[in-house]
């Protein structure tokens, strides 16, 4: 029994069926959207306020605050405690894992500024043995 696929051949039928149905080809990729920071400050100018909002985003409530008329509730109430079992776990494990990236980013952030000082330093340092050296800086 031959279990391989055929790409190809499922690309091309994939792009007759779009051909047929005339579907627009001008679909968006994900980067031509737009994505606007919450505090609207780039990370990448604010490392410690991406790895504060990080910290402050990790942990993830199980379960949130069931609203609607008394039917509702009670049925919402009953299915999550019939699913209690599989959603906990997993949540659980999530927030796991985000207080582990929450630590490895700022273990990261905090030996980026001892390096940046560091190099700082070695830069001085640099500088005065220039000066020493050649009796100017170059």
């Amino acid at each position: 029994m031959d279990n391989s696929i055929n790409t190809e051949k499922i690309m091309s039928e994939i792009r007759l069926e779009i051909k047929n149905k005339n579907i627009s080809a001008d679909i968006p990729c994900f980067e031509d959207i737009p994505y606007k920071n919450p505090d609207g400050v780039p990370f990448s100018k604010n490392l410690d306020k991406a790895v504060e909002h990080l910290r402050s985003r990790s942990y993830i409530q199980p379960y949130h605050r069931i609203c609607g008329n008394p039917v509702n509730v009670f049925l919402k109430k009953s299915v999550r405690k019939i699913i209690k079992f599989h959603t906990e776990p997993i949540v659980s494990e999530q927030n796991n894992f985000n207080a582990s990236v929450v630590n490895t980013v700022t273990l990261l952030r905090n030996t980026q500024k001892q390096l940046i000082k560091r190099i700082e330093k070695l830069e001085k340092e640099n500088n005065e043995l220039k000066i020493k050296l050649y009796g100017e800086t170059k």
